[in-house]
């Protein structure tokens, strides 16, 4: 598979590539920052392992990173607000794959699904807590959709907020703009082409057989709570508004949350959003509910 052309991150107008090109420098320079943060502090807040909930938080937040993300970075803003609205945090990394390894999300996504079940139960027997919210960035927003249709996980979940999900799936250009952006990948990712790699890469696109799969049933399911937050400015999962979810029955309530309606100025691209104050802010208040 041969990568779209540029310019920008593959926008077929010059115009709109040149004017969007300080947000995605913008969203670019925060997540690079929180990955070298990431990787010169080690791993300073380590999970709640061994901390049961308290009766006001009884469900403990598993946070899912997306692709090309991993555990450490993605959440450092995220993850320190819903610990200090008295949440138990706990983050897992999925999806590697033996010839890139510390490159995570590229795995096959049911094969992922199936990690992150296993992270639930591991959560939930040390928790002893009868179900967990997830909160997933991007792929890390899909992914539940797998683990709750198909590997049981419904009854397991109370709520799922999805950040920049890619529920319905992405175009390649949007893949493509991930790629060229994502701080420390673009060169492993350009010379291996991830495209042919990474099982993960071709299940994302929006018209293949996975997310077919993933969609037949409908978007949610019942007994679920779903929030989704997203931009209008989002390179990656394009068109933005297909990150939306539609409630199927009246038992599975959904809120969509575009960051410009709350913010009618904000710029936050696929990469800035786990970072951003009103998008963490929206999070600590969706659990809360």
């Amino acid at each position: 598979m041969s990568l779209p052309r540029v310019p920008g991150p593959n926008d077929d107008s010059v115009v709109t590539a040149l004017s969007r090109t300080p947000e995605r420098l913008s969203g670019h320079t925060r997540s690079a920052g929180h990955r070298l943060g990431a990787a010169l502090d080690g791993d300073p807040a380590e999970d709640d392992w061994g901390r049961p909930p308290d009766g006001e938080h009884p469900y403990p937040v598993v946070l899912v990173h997306g692709t090309l993300g991993d555990r450490e970075s993605v959440w450092r803003e995220a993850a320190p607000a819903l610990r200090a609205a008295g949440h138990r945090i706990f983050r897992l990394n999925y999806g590697e794959l033996p010839t890139l390894p510390r490159l995570y999300g590229l795995g096959d996504i049911r094969a992922s699904a199936r990690e992150l079940a296993a992270f639930v139960d591991r959560v939930l027997a040390d928790t002893r807590a009868e179900k967990v919210n997830l909160v997933g960035h991007s792929q890390g927003g899909m992914l539940p959709h797998h683990y709750l249709k198909y590997l049981g996980g419904a009854p397991k979940v109370h709520h799922v907020v999805g950040i920049a999900p890619s529920n319905h799936g992405v175009t390649v250009e949007g893949l493509t703009a991930l790629v060229r952006q994502a701080p420390g990948v673009r060169e492993v990712a350009e010379e291996r082409l991830l495209f042919r790699v990474s099982p993960a890469f071709a299940q994302l696109l929006h018209d293949s057989e996975f997310v077919a799969e993933l969609v037949a049933p409908g978007d949610t399911v019942d007994g679920v709570r779903y929030t989704v937050i997203w931009s209008t400015r989002d390179e990656v999962v394009k068109p933005p508004g297909s990150q939306r979810l539609t409630s199927t029955a009246p038992h599975h309530p959904v809120t969509n949350l575009c960051l410009q309606d709350l913010v009618p100025d904000s710029r936050a691209t696929h990469l800035a959003l786990p970072y951003d104050p009103v998008v963490v802010r929206e999070t600590v208040r969706a659990l809360a509910g």
